[in-house]
This record gives C-alpha cells, structure tokens and sequence, in this order.
C-alpha cells in the first residue's frame, strides 16, 4: 500500500502527466523495494533510470537517442593499425615520440564518435535540467542549486551503473545506497508533484540530505 506522498506521486504522474507506465513503474518499484525480492537492486535502480531520464524526455518531447558505440567504433575498427596502439604498441622500440600520422578518414571516423559522446553528453544534462526548470520552477539551470543538481545526477548515475545484471556481486553498500537514491528520487518526484510549500519542504529535506 501506498503511503499518502507516494500516492500522491503516483497520481501526479499516472494522471497529470498521463504517462501510466511510469506511474506503474514507480509503484513496481516501491513493491521491490519494500519487499526486497531477489534481484530488486536492479530492477529498482531501472526503475529509477527510466524516471529521471523518461518524465521530463515525455512532457517536453526530448529525443533520448543512445550514442551507437558499437557502430561508430566497428566504422574504423579495421582501419587501425597496431602500431597506433594495439597489442604490439608496447614491443615497438622506434616509436616517434610526437605519435603516428593517422589517415584523414581514420581521424574523420574518430571525430564523429567524439562528437556523437559530447553531444550525448549534452543531451542528458538537458533533460537533468529540464526536470528542474519544467517541475520546479527554476527559471534556467543557472539558477538550480549546486548541491540539489549533483544529488540529482549522483543518483542517476547510480541507477545507471546498477541498472543491468552482470557478472560478480555488488558492492555490499548496495542495498543501501538503491534505498537512499531512490527515497531522494521520490523526494524530488513529490517536490514536483506537490504544492508550492510542499515543494519548499521537499527540496530542503534534500539538501538536508546531501550536505550530511
């Protein structure tokens, strides 16, 4: 069952924004990490990266497009050559000590992964301050808090490195850092969600947090 601020959460999201499956997301979340089933630190810390990259990405139509690692770096992948770096790099004795002469097209490829990270990059922290300026009120990313945007994108990074099952165990902090993450996620969801006070107390108790 859900608390009165987590309702209040939910019906903001499920019926203001209109965006149920995120509203569902957000109570399937709260039941994982109520009842701690297994494997709940990756299915809360999904959860969790889907709401902050995803509320804010639907209301205001933000494209949320991945960079294409894998295909920007198979497009130069065979033009390298060991003695640029590869696994003989360190055998080679008369290499120059201002690098190698790369092709143009070798170097153009590499720009373009570049440029695509950046601009991936650039996309992320738009939709981080749009939560800010969209659901908070704050009149650009200037003028929101320090210390309120790096708690926001501390627990967002957080949720991305946990968000995928992989091999060895985690860190033993996990189980409590998914729940403060998630409660200060909840926080700023409510903020958002709430009247003008309850935005005010909402984001005090978060820098209240942050700073301990």
């Amino acid at each position: 069952m859900l608390t009165e601020n987590q309702q209040t959460v939910f019906d903001w999201i499920n019926d203001d924004l209109e965006l149920p499956v995120y509203a569902e997301a957000y109570k399937g979340a709260l039941d994982f990490l109520n009842k701690k089933s297994a494997g709940y630190i990756t299915f809360v810390s999904h959860a969790g990266r889907d709401l902050m990259n995803g509320l804010v990405s639907a209301v205001k139509s933000i494209g949320r497009q991945q960079v294409q690692y894998v295909q920007l770096v198979d497009d130069f992948k065979d033009d390298w050559r060991n003695e640029w770096g590869g696994e003989d790099f360190d055998a080679i004795e008369d290499i120059h000590e201002n690098g190698h002469l790369i092709p143009n097209g070798t170097c153009k490829k590499i720009k373009k992964l570049v440029d695509e990270h950046t601009a991936g990059r650039l996309r992320t922290e738009d939709i981080d301050s749009s939560f800010f300026t969209t659901f908070l009120d704050y009149r650009d990313k200037e003028s929101i808090p320090d210390n309120l945007s790096q708690e926001w994108r501390r627990a967002r990074r957080w949720f991305v490195q946990h968000a995928h099952l992989r091999e060895g165990e985690f860190e033993m902090q996990a189980p409590d850092e998914v729940e403060r993450h998630f409660r200060n996620l909840e926080s700023f969801l409510y903020a958002a969600a709430g009247t003008e006070l309850e935005q005010l107390r909402s984001i005090h108790e978060i820098l209240q947090e942050a700073n301990e």
